[in-house]
């Protein structure tokens, strides 16, 4: 089971920092953030970190884009998306993770949706020029919060280089993420690892140690011969500090996963 590293769990630290963090902790995969690690865009720099993963054994499975479908009334997307295609093909990325809308952004309508499955459509386009899937962040505050909706999206979408990452949904029951898990899974590229909650409005990061039994269940629905990351994302307490443990847990659920 491939196992990797979000950049942004780690937002202050430099690139040569989280590089050596998965290193020392056995990550073969990093998924790159396009914001504060390596903006959409810096093809340069995206080349020199190639250089400096290949030189620790590390690889760039997926480059984690700021980058929407959906945009308010005025607005528009930051940049080309050629440009984010050839960073994420000098990072050795082979998928693109991009956003059905912003978290908080309030609720996308009919017509939101229908313009970013027009959007979807055209970038899917470009990145199948590139040799590049697409993937969105499965998250709350979006088009994907609600997996009957995720699927009903990427069907409207209809491209085979359109997919997403499966996350648990910090919102629902583990009966409900359990049931998105196996309803979602042949659109499913990577996967977040992580155990985030809402209680009572606020939002808690804990560690993976106590979700053991429940990712023990996600993992034997996504474990089913796909070749798939699983990034740990965000740790419990935002530091680095915790990050062993968390990688300790996540070897121990995919050594009896894999049994």
């Amino acid at each position: 089971m491939k196992q990797g590293l979000v950049s942004v769990s780690f937002r202050e630290l430099s690139v040569k920092e989280i590089i050596k963090l998965a290193r020392e902790n056995g990550l073969k995969y990093i998924e790159w953030g396009g914001g504060p690690h390596v903006p959409m865009g810096n093809v340069k720099l995206a080349r020199k970190v190639k250089r400096l993963m290949h030189a620790s054994g590390i690889k760039c499975a997926s480059y984690g884009t700021y980058y929407g479908v959906t945009y308010n009334e005025g607005e528009k997307p930051p940049i080309s998306f050629k440009a984010v295609c050839k960073t994420a093909v000098a990072l050795g990325a082979s998928v693109v993770r991009i956003w059905a809308g912003w978290p908080g952004c309030g609720d996308i309508d009919c017509e939101g949706e229908r313009k970013a499955v027009i959007h979807t459509k055209k970038i899917a386009t470009i990145a199948k020029k590139y040799g590049l899937t697409l993937a969105f962040e499965c998250h709350w505050g979006t088009i994907t919060e609600e997996y009957h909706r995720s699927i009903e999206f990427l069907k409207k979408i209809g491209c085979d280089n359109v997919k997403i990452y499966y996350q648990p949904n910090p919102h629902k029951s583990e009966e409900y993420n359990l049931e998105a898990a196996k309803a979602l899974l042949p659109w499913t590229t990577n996967v977040h690892v992580c155990n985030h909650h809402f209680i009572e409005g606020n939002f808690h990061k804990d560690s993976l140690e106590k979700a053991h039994l429940e990712w023990c269940k996600y993992l034997s629905v996504l474990e089913n011969g796909e070749d798939r990351v699983y990034y740990l994302e965000f740790m419990p307490d935002g530091t680095p500090a915790t990050l062993p443990t968390e990688c300790k847990c996540l070897r121990l659920l995919a050594s009896e996963v894999q049994k």
